[in-house]
């Protein structure tokens, strides 16, 4: 089992990471009493905007439980690019969100507000399935998402598929959904397969500026 329990998941995250809600570092007491500085990943999970019955671990990159979770920072650059590695199979969804999508019903694309690709292989948006992939999923696939504000596309292992969103709207973060024993892995940089020809990994807003 890759995952913690996710009762009390709020309460918990804290002690679970070790860092607090902001990416500003901490002292941390070595061993020999000794103090460090320690901080969460530039782009991580973002504790307050997840699902009630979510946990997250790995320094932020891991998300188990039940509900959906959200990026700490939105797609706002002209073309970037993140990964979901599917650690342990059940039921998913990956793509992007606005915040004003429930965290707590899924696997998203149930509402306006959210883009997701679902472990059946369809899109959904709005409760509708705007076709299928005609791919099958396994544990240690590598989904790829790409978003250049026209269309967000998917890519399983480094290859595209054949079938993206053409119809995204507003402030847009990375979004996973989790349920029946699913964890997934966000990467957010050094990935495992080359964005596409443009593309990059999302840049934090005051980088952008």
């Amino acid at each position: 089992m890759w995952c913690c329990s996710c009762s009390g998941a709020k309460g918990l995250l804290d002690s679970v990471l070790g860092f607090s809600d902001t990416d500003e570092p901490r002292n941390t007491n070595n061993s020999n009493g000794s103090s460090k500085n320690t901080k969460l990943p530039d782009i991580f999970l973002d504790s307050a905007f997840l699902g009630h019955e979510v946990v997250i671990v790995k320094n932020g990159l891991r998300v188990c439980g039940t509900g959906g979770a959200l990026g700490s920072q939105p797609l706002i650059q002209t073309k970037s690019y993140f990964e979901v590695k599917l650690q342990q199979d059940g039921t998913w969804g990956v793509g992007v969100s606005t915040r004003n999508s429930t965290l707590e019903q899924g696997p998203f694309g149930n509402d306006t507000d959210s883009w997701i690709l679902r472990q059946t292989g369809e899109l959904y948006h709005n409760k509708m399935a705007i076709g299928k992939l005609d791919l099958t999923f396994q544990e240690g696939d590598i989904f790829g998402i790409s978003y250049d504000h026209i269309e967000l596309s998917f890519y399983l292992n480094g290859v595209k598929s054949n079938m993206a969103f053409s119809n995204v709207r507003g402030t847009v973060y990375p979004a996973l959904f989790v349920d029946e024993g699913a964890v997934l892995d966000v990467n957010f940089d050094g990935f495992s397969f080359p964005p596409p020809n443009g593309f990059d990994r999302i840049m934090r807003e005051k980088s952008i500026l």
